[in-house]
């Protein structure tokens, strides 16, 4: 439980959820002035959901990879105590 939570209140993690907001945000503002600006809107919205999302999953991937060290010999997988 305090591995989730410590998760949810990293920097990593909201610095993703205000992208997300504010991408839905934009993607269903109801002013736009024309069709273009509203297709240019979404189009921006999207890419700014997808590469927050992706970011902020190859960054915990590379965070738990650096955590973890396989030994060539066992081929066993152990947790390192502290990450730098």
């Amino acid at each position: 439980m305090n591995a989730i939570l410590t998760r949810l209140t990293s920097r990593k993690f909201l610095t993703t959820l205000i992208v997300q907001v504010a991408a839905i945000i934009a993607l269903f503002w109801p002013d736009k002035a024309d069709a273009i600006t509203a297709t240019a809107t979404n189009i921006a919205a999207l890419t700014a959901m997808l590469l927050s999302a992706l970011g902020y999953a190859t960054i915990e991937a590379s965070v738990d990879k650096a955590a973890m060290t396989i030994d060539p010999f066992t081929t066993k997988t152990t947790k390192t105590s502290k990450v730098k």
